[in-house]
């Protein structure tokens, strides 16, 4: 008898939480005019702008919300989002009682309030003690399909799977190397958005879809190794990729024929086995060639390359090859590690804030990367901020960098570097100085390695790189 009292009580509160839930979204509802609408696990908030068909989802400006609240849901989140930015979307993952399953994703107007999100709301106190983490989410919208005909052209992948599948935009075959009339068993499928890559791939069961009697495999196509970049460094971007070249073509020929079918002049060029990077003397010039080698039925497309945008080298990879040149230094003359780690930038063209990296042939900027790395870490060690400033010294053509860092409100450290001769070193060698300054003076505060420094410049979706991938359950 008192079993049966207490789950009717128990049903009893359940129904009136869920009631005042659901006056919570109505009113949510008519006051900002979005749709909401729970399908496949989810419930989808969208902006009415979006539903008129007035807008589009942006690539690339959608967030992850993790660690939250299991009775946090949208009447508590979209007012916190919408002090960021205009909110186009919000998708709460739900499960099969209603209870959310801890996580979001948001989509905002552009990506550059998308990266604004990231910074304000990572580590968020969303409740008292409950901070919830903010990353990137990753936009992914190709597929990978492996076990496919090597007999096959691109064409005739077009054709069956169009039979089959839609929202097909593209579809990615590498040829053999041995063979270019063979390709090499695998593709990968891109499509018009995340939504209807999930649905092909939800469509395409193991052992129901066969191409020309094989069983293929399907799955998410992994996302490209290394730091996201920025949109807006990538649109300054002044070097191509080209993917897919033979193993015997010579840098050479690659330079002859690229310069003869667009006449735009190459300011360099290196051939890696079967891709190249090329770089030109501005974004302009690039585009231009960009434009005629990926125009119908351009020597590109005959040959089947592909062509793209050069991704600049991340900060870790800059930091983690530093870190190797740094110990073989030691090893040979541990006196001069000093002296030589802190020399990180060409001196060739030290008067410029980029330098090439000329093992992977991409441009970076130094200064943007040591600035970011020690933020980062101070970030972490003390949660403090840094402040950085560089000042021409009087009465020499010298510059020096001051570092202040801040917690809570208060100057924790105040660093004036050594003069150097550009603006580039003084950066660079008074960021050096102050991680190797926090790690002597606060030994005890954090336990942090050099290669947790060099980790904690990586993106921090690595905390949730199974869930921030976009997910349609």
């Amino acid at each position: 008898m008192n079993g049966t009292k207490k789950v009717r009580g128990r049903s009893s509160e359940n129904t009136m939480e869920e009631y005042q839930l659901t006056m919570r979204l109505l009113e949510m509802l008519q006051r900002t005019g979005y749709e909401l609408v729970q399908e496949n696990g989810q419930r989808r908030l969208t902006a009415p702008e979006i539903v008129r068909g007035e807008k589009q989802r942006v690539k690339g400006a959608e967030i992850f919300l993790g660690r939250l609240p299991r009775d946090c849901y949208e009447d508590e989140l979209m007012p916190v989002l919408e002090r960021i930015g205009r909110l186009m979307e919000l998708r709460l993952m739900l499960d099969f009682s209603g209870s959310t399953r801890g996580y979001a994703f948001a989509l905002f107007e552009n990506s550059k309030i998308a990266r604004y999100a990231c910074a304000e709301l990572d580590g968020y106190e969303i409740r008292p003690g409950h901070r919830i983490g903010v990353v990137k989410s990753v936009d992914n919208c190709r597929l990978f399909f492996g076990g496919v005909p090597k007999n096959k052209s691109k064409e005739e992948f077009l054709e069956e799977l169009n039979k089959i599948l839609e929202g097909i935009t593209d579809i990615y075959l590498y040829p053999s190397a041995h063979d270019k009339t063979l390709n090499r068993g695998f593709i990968f499928v891109e499509f018009k958005d995340h939504r209807a890559a999930a649905m092909a791939r939800r469509k395409l069961i193991p052992g129901r879809v066969m191409l020309w009697d094989h069983e293929i495999a399907v799955d998410w196509a992994d996302p490209e190794p290394g730091d996201p970049i920025d949109e807006e460094i990538m649109e300054s971007v002044t070097a191509l990729f080209v993917r897919n070249l033979s193993l015997d073509m010579s840098q050479q020929k690659i330079r002859e024929i690229f310069q003869k079918t667009t006449r735009i002049p190459i300011l360099k060029l290196k051939k890696i086995n079967h891709f190249a990077f090329i770089h030109y003397e501005s974004r302009q010039a690039a585009q231009t060639v960009m434009n005629i080698m990926t125009s119908s039925n351009s020597i590109a497309e005959c040959e089947g390359w592909e062509i793209r945008w050069a991704k600049p080298i991340g900060a870790t990879k800059i930091l983690e090859r530093q870190r190797c040149i740094n110990e073989a230094i030691a090893k040979s003359n541990p006196h001069n590690l000093q002296q030589n780690c802190i020399k990180l930038a060409p001196t060739k063209k030290a008067i410029c804030k980029k330098a090439v990296d000329m093992n992977a042939n991409n441009i970076v900027d130094i200064t943007s990367v040591h600035m970011n790395a020690l933020q980062n870490f101070i970030k972490g060690k003390l949660n403090a901020t840094c402040h950085f400033k560089c000042l021409r010294t009087a009465g020499a053509p010298n510059f020096i960098c001051k570092i202040t860092i801040f917690q809570d409100g208060h100057t924790l450290i105040e660093y004036h570097g050594e003069p150097m001769p550009t603006s580039q070193n003084a950066v660079v060698v008074a960021c050096t100085k102050m991680y190797q300054f926090i790690v002597n003076t606060f030994p005890d505060h954090s336990k942090y390695t050099e290669q947790e420094y060099l980790l904690r410049t990586t993106d921090k979706s690595s905390q949730f790189s199974r869930l921030s991938r976009r997910e349609d359950e």
